[in-house]
């Protein structure tokens, strides 16, 4: 499957209907490149666009939009109640399919020196590109806003990443950064009330002590007639949007307001609404098993009280097809695919579990090898070398009984690498040996447990099965030997 990289900037223009067609024209005859969708708003004065596609076409892109908007958006102008720190506030990019995290950190340090050089415009990175824990937090870059530039300029510790250190009265700064899929979610409440929106604000937040991985922000919308507390969710499996819905509808309720209505800005990936949609149907009593995704996303939408939300549109699964294709686990985080071998609604094979324990057994063996007098230095990077080709098993989530056999061999193989070199570690690394023996061991009976539902079809198993469990009792009987376990 093509690779595919998402961006959704943030620009400082939500009323002049002709410079977002303007920003808009670059970014859609960019070939390689879809828009997705546009949100702008009048009293934020603001417009955030998604787009997406191959990844040096959507840099591209991105490039262009800067230009035009550096071009028509004039800071010193601009009256929004949005924080923002210049014309082009934020640029973040997502990776989403067959896009290499280390290759993307790498790239967008480059887009973000050719913005600040070329435009002469200073350059934050922030979120996962972050070069210090102080700038992931994009409020924390923010900070004091466009009209505290100046003054944040002449701090040593806020100089830019790149860019002149100087202050570009026209177009303020950005920020540009690598990171995962957040939920901007707004929730309108039926009060005119802003007090009772900071309040909700502050006690959702954070940095306030509220839901871990929000940032929220309250305001009142002329064009609506209502306060709005808007949400940032940085981290969607840590607060789900059920969870972060449910504390904003609990703490309006204690102040006597209610939410009417929410929407999301931007993008959204679709399994927080199927996560969502699972929550409220079990809340209502309901057999989740019997939904299909469709109807998992239709109740989320629902229950959220989302307006004009379209998944066509909004979730990038309906636009570039499933960020994994079935055979793709290996493009996962392991944080994703551990999340996704945790919900029995994603088709993974058991198996990958093994491949796993084996791939962990061998990633920490050669860390622990690294550095091994010269006689043993072949460890190191044969130990790589079996890792990188067990990390390969998890492009096949089939896991077939061919696939289990080459991968006892691997498992094997690292066991009786670590026996050869167990000799060799030194006394300070006994509890290491002890557990890297264990980690193998382990690893050795998944698979033979694995090769279990093969042997019914295949009588010769058992006795691989046998074959594998006595050399692996072999290999930990002599490390733990050399340990005196």
């Amino acid at each position: 499957m093509e690779p595919v990289l998402l961006c959704t900037p943030n620009f400082s223009e939500g009323l002049r209907e002709e410079v977002i067609q303007a920003i808009l024209q670059p970014i859609k005859a960019t070939p390689g490149v879809k828009l997705m969708v546009v949100d702008k708003g009048s009293t934020v004065n603001r417009t955030v666009i998604a787009f997406g596609g191959e990844p040096e076409a959507v840099f591209n892109a991105a490039r262009s939009a800067y230009e035009v908007a550096l071009k028509h958006i004039d800071m010193r102008h601009h009256r929004g109640v949005h924080p923002r720190i210049g014309a082009v506030d934020v640029c973040p990019f997502t990776p989403y399919r067959g896009v290499e995290k280390a290759w993307l950190l790498r790239r967008v340090e480059s887009f973000a020196q050719e913005i600040g050089d070329t435009f002469r415009l200073p350059v934050y990175l922030y979120a996962e590109s972050a070069r210090s824990p102080e700038r992931r937090s994009l409020p924390n870059i923010r900070k004091g806003g466009y009209e505290k530039l100046p003054e944040k300029l002449r701090d040593p510790f806020w100089s830019p990443d790149f860019g002149p250190i100087a202050v570009n009265a026209r177009s303020g700064a950005t920020a540009i950064g690598v990171r995962d899929f957040i939920a901007a979610f707004n929730l309108t409440l039926n009060t005119r009330s802003e007090t009772i929106g900071k309040r909700i604000a502050e006690s959702v937040r954070e940095s306030s002590g509220g839901l871990p991985n929000v940032q929220a922000i309250s305001w009142f919308l002329p064009e609506v007639g209502f306060v709005q507390v808007s949400l940032n969710i940085t981290d969607l499996r840590a607060t789900p949007l059920h969870k972060a819905f449910e504390a904003v509808e609990e703490a309006a309720r204690q102040l006597g307001a209610r939410v009417s209505e929410t929407e999301i800005v931007g993008i959204l990936p679709e399994w927080a609404l199927i996560d969502a949609g699972r929550y409220f149907a079990q809340k209502a009593g309901e057999s989740v098993e019997k939904f299909s995704r469709d109807e998992l996303i239709l109740t989320a939408i629902r229950s959220l009280m989302l307006k004009d939300f379209d998944p066509e549109s909004r979730c990038p699964e309906r636009v570039f097809g499933e960020a994994v294709g079935g055979q793709d686990l290996g493009e996962l985080s392991l944080r994703e695919l551990l999340w996704r071998m945790a919900d029995k609604q994603q088709p993974i094979a058991h198996e990958v579990a093994v491949v796993l324990q084996v791939a962990t057994a061998l990633g920490f063996a050669a860390r622990a090898v690294a550095g091994l007098p010269a006689r043993h230095a072949f460890a190191h990077a044969e130990f790589v070398q079996l890792l990188q080709d067990t990390l390969l098993f998890l492009q096949d989530s089939k896991m077939n009984i061919e696939a289990l056999r080459t991968l006892g061999k691997k498992a094997l193989r690292g066991f009786a690498l670590l026996r050869q070199i167990s000799e060799t570690l030194s006394a300070d690394q006994k509890e290491q040996l002890v557990l890297l023996g264990q980690l193998f061991s382990c690893a050795v009976d998944s698979l033979a447990a694995a090769l279990i539902s093969h042997q019914s079809n295949n009588p010769e198993i058992a006795q691989e099965r046998h074959d594998i469990e006595l050399q692996g009792r072999f290999f930990r009987e002599e490390i733990f030997k050399r340990v005196r376990i």
